[in-house]
C-alpha cells in the first residue's frame, strides 16, 4: 500500500517518522487498513484425479519406500494461500498417498489428527493394536498420539487420501512427531463393539478428543445414507460421528457424507466453515460463488468459507466431506446460511 502520512509532516519528517517506526518493530494502522474487515471469499480448488493418478502411479516406479521416507505422498497445494502453508485450507491439510503391494510404513506418531479416506484398497493400517482394514470407501482415524503404521499384503497399490489438522499445529508451534518402534499401546476396545447402533459397552463414556471408533466402513456409511430421510432438494446428508458421545470424529475435524440425486440442485447455502470434498462416487457439478466446478470420481475440490454453494450431480453420486466445522463451533464462530 501506498504510505500515507500527516500532510503537516515534511517529506524528511515523514522519513524520520518511518524510521522511528521501524526501530520500534510497530507499525501505522492508517497506512494498511481501509476501514473494512470483510475479504471476499476465496475461489474452489479442483484437482483431477486424472491428474492426480498417473503421477501416483510413476511415484511408485521412480523411488522405493526408503526413498520416500516411507511417505510416499503427493501433497495437495492451495496457490490462494501460502506457498509453503502445504494446505488446502486455512486449518486443514490433503494428500494422496500410495503403497505397492508388499511395501510397509513403518509406526509412529504425532501431534496431528489424521484421518485417511481409501480410493483403491487392499492395505491395512493398524492404530493403536486395531487393525484396520483399507476397502475402497472406508474411513480410517489415526487421532493425535495414536500409534499407527501402514501394510500392504494385496496385490495392486493401495491409494488413500489423507486429511490433516496441521495447518493449525504450525500456526501455534504444536507439531510434534515420534518414530516406532511403539510403545504403552493403550487397551483399546474393538471397534467391532460399537457396530450395532444404539449399543455401546457399559462403562466406555469416550473423551472429548476423538471417536472411540477407528475403523467407518463405506458399506455401513452407504447403509446409512440409504436410510437417511431426502430433504427437499433430494440430498441425503449423514454425518460420521463417535458412537459413545454422538460428537465429531475428532475436535478439529469433522467429515459428512452427501448423497445426491441425478439432475436434481441443491438449495444454495454458505457457512463460515471451510469444506474439501471427495468425489467417492458418480458424477456433477458444484457452484461455488460465480464459478462452477465440474467433477467425477476421486477428484478433490475446495469450498472456501463465506461462498454461496449448490451441487447438481449428472448422475447419482455421493461426495466425502471434511470441515473445520468443530473447531468452529468450538470457538463459537460457526454460522451457516440456506437461501431463501
Amino acid at each position: 500500500m501506498t504510505e500515507q502520512t500527516d500532510p503537516t509532516m515534511t517529506e524528511a519528517e515523514a522519513a524520520e517518522f518511518h524510521g522511528a517506526m521501524e526501530k520500534a518493530q510497530v507499525y501505522a494502522l492508517w497506512e494498511h487498513w481501509d476501514g473494512r474487515y470483510a475479504t471476499e471469499p476465496e475461489p474452489p480448488c479442483l484437482w483431477p484425479w486424472e491428474s492426480i493418478q498417473p503421477l501416483m502411479q510413476t511415484a511408485v516406479g521412480a523411488m522405493t519406500m526408503d526413498q520416500a521416507a516411507e511417505r510416499r505422498v503427493l501433497c495437495l497445494a492451495n496457490r490462494d494461500l501460502d506457498e509453503n502453508a502445504f494446505a488446502i485450507s486455512p486449518h486443514f491439510a490433503i494428500n494422496v498417498q500410495i503403497l505397492a503391494p508388499g511395501e510397509h510404513a513403518a509406526p509412529h506418531r504425532h501431534s496431528i489428527h489424521a484421518l485417511r479416506f481409501v480410493l483403491a484398497g487392499g492395505s491395512t493400517t493398524i492404530v493403536d493394536g486395531k487393525r484396520c482394514p483399507m476397502d475402497p470407501g472406508d474411513m480410517i482415524l489415526t487421532p493425535a498420539w495414536t500409534w499407527h503404521e501402514h501394510l500392504h499384503d494385496g496385490t495392486e497399490p493401495a491409494i488413500w487420501v489423507d486429511v490433516l489438522d496441521s495447518p493449525i499445529h504450525r500456526h501455534f508451534d504444536t507439531v510434534g512427531w515420534e518414530s516406532g518402534p511403539t510403545n504403552e499401546i493403550p487397551d483399546r476396545i474393538p471397534d467391532t463393539a460399537f457396530h450395532t447402533p444404539g449399543l455401546t459397552p457399559a462403562g466406555e463414556t469416550g473423551n472429548d478428543h476423538h471417536s472411540s471408533m477407528f475403523h467407518y466402513p463405506w458399506v455401513s456409511a452407504v447403509e446409512a445414507l440409504v436410510a437417511v430421510p431426502a430433504a427437499v432438494d433430494g440430498s441425503r446428508l449423514l454425518r460420521y460421528t463417535d458412537p459413545v458421545t454422538g460428537a465429531a470424529v475428532m475436535n478439529r475435524l469433522d467429515c459428512y457424507l452427501l448423497g445426491l440425486d441425478k439432475g436434481v440442485e441443491t438449495i444454495r447455502r454458505r457457512s463460515t466453515a471451510n469444506v474439501a470434498c471427495v468425489v467417492a462416487d458418480g458424477a456433477g457439478t458444484t457452484r461455488v460463488g460465480e464459478e462452477t466446478v465440474t467433477w467425477q470420481k476421486n477428484d478433490i475440490f475446495t469450498l472456501p468459507h463465506g461462498n454461496w454453494i449448490s451441487h447438481c450431480a449428472t448422475s447419482e453420486a455421493k461426495l466425502f466431506m471434511v470441515s473445520d466445522r468443530e473447531i468452529l463451533r468450538r470457538l463459537d464462530l460457526l454460522h451457516d446460511e440456506v437461501e431463501g
